[in-house]
């Protein structure tokens, strides 16, 4: 069967676009880069909202250029392809998380070893920068060209809305359980009940699990219940506390809260448990280390994921009937979409649509 020709014109995308340190988005026009032979071109439906967005447009980094078009949420049909771009379709219904671009050949020792969420020439979908010098623009708006590799297909028992949060979120909380290999019987904690941490609730439920969620609201309780915990500690009642203590075999930390007392955290984790930090605080974390020693507890962290984990993620979702708790938003409504992510009040995802 002949290569499917990419076509040679290319036409802006209009987007939604900061154009400056913290700025509102606004209607924004742009010429792609031409369509590489191992390219593709999307037409988005769907695009989350994460809260990296924001840290992007607010420059928490400091390494963001203007203008910028965040989201890396994407979910939309394949409308173009590369002359090599062999392995999938016009009109397949893909997705794209936080990496659109990695080693062309695949043959960098973190590629190899499967692991191309680290390898040293990735491309980050929204913000990143090619190694032409030019910029990646995100999943706010109308179409998006990327790495044909890095355009993985949505099973068609999800519904394409609800795929957006788990190329990111999902992926983020599920992969280091994978990875870990958490399975049945073990007791898993998870911290942080919000975009990520009612998601890991749902899959280390499915896995089997043992599920613990730890909150600092007992109004959380019932909710953290119909999501998949066993057991719900409120970490500001001494008493529930002291009685989880050596409780967790494997705690997910998913809060970035300034507050986070790790110390309390590491007395719930049991002999020879781990901690694995896959959300970002932003000021130092403290941990006496005499505790973690003498129970030889191991703190690791997880970078979203690898592009097999995003396969697996989003097949494990639709196999166990995972869902993201979300609300929808038009496209045009981005603003909005942001800034109840940026308040805290979204529950728990925010999804924009075109």
């Amino acid at each position: 069967m002949p290569s499917a020709q990419p076509s040679k014109e290319t036409r802006p995308i209009d987007c939604q676009a900061c154009m400056a340190k913290g700025a509102k988005l606004q209607p924004y026009a742009y010429t792609p880069r031409p369509l590489g032979p191992h390219d593709v071109e999307i037409a988005i439906d769907h695009c989350g909202v994460c809260g990296t967005d924001i840290s992007q447009i607010d420059n928490a980094f400091g390494i963001t250029q203007y203008p910028l078009v965040v989201g890396h949420e994407i979910v939309g049909r394949v409308t173009d392809l590369g002359a090599h771009a062999h392995d999938l379709h016009k009109g397949d219904t893909v997705c794209v998380g936080y990496i659109c671009a990695t080693c062309e050949n695949g043959d960098c020792d973190s590629c190899i070893k499967g692991r191309d969420a680290y390898c040293p020439q990735s491309v980050l979908t929204a913000g990143g920068q090619y190694s032409d010098g030019s910029p990646t623009r995100g999943g706010f708006a109308s179409s998006v060209r990327v790495q044909a590799k890095h355009a993985i297909r949505v099973p068609p028992q999800l519904d394409p809305a609800e795929a957006a949060p788990l190329v990111c979120a999902g992926v983020t909380v599920f992969a280091p359980m994978v990875r870990f290999h958490v399975q049945a019987g073990d007791r898993v904690g998870v911290i942080g009940i919000g975009g990520l941490g009612h998601l890991a609730l749902q899959f280390a439920r499915a896995l089997g699990a043992d599920v613990t969620a730890f909150t600092t609201k007992d109004s959380k309780r019932d909710e953290c219940t119909r999501l998949g915990a066993h057991h719900v500690v409120n970490i500001n009642d001494a008493d529930q506390v002291q009685a989880a203590a050596d409780s967790i075999d494997f705690m997910l930390v998913a809060s970035n809260s300034p507050h986070l007392d790790w110390n309390q955290l590491a007395s719930f984790v049991a002999l020879h448990g781990k901690i694995v930090l896959v959300a970002a605080p932003e000021v130092p974390i403290t941990l006496n280390a005499p505790p973690l020693i003498m129970k030889d507890i191991q703190i690791n962290t997880s970078l979203v994921g690898n592009m097999s984990d995003i396969q697996r993620t989003l097949e494990f979702a639709a196999q166990h009937d995972i869902h993201p708790m979300m609300e929808r938003l038009d496209m045009k409504d981005c603003n909005e979409g942001l800034r109840r992510v940026r308040e805290g009040k979204a529950r728990y995802r925010v999804v924009l649509s075109n």
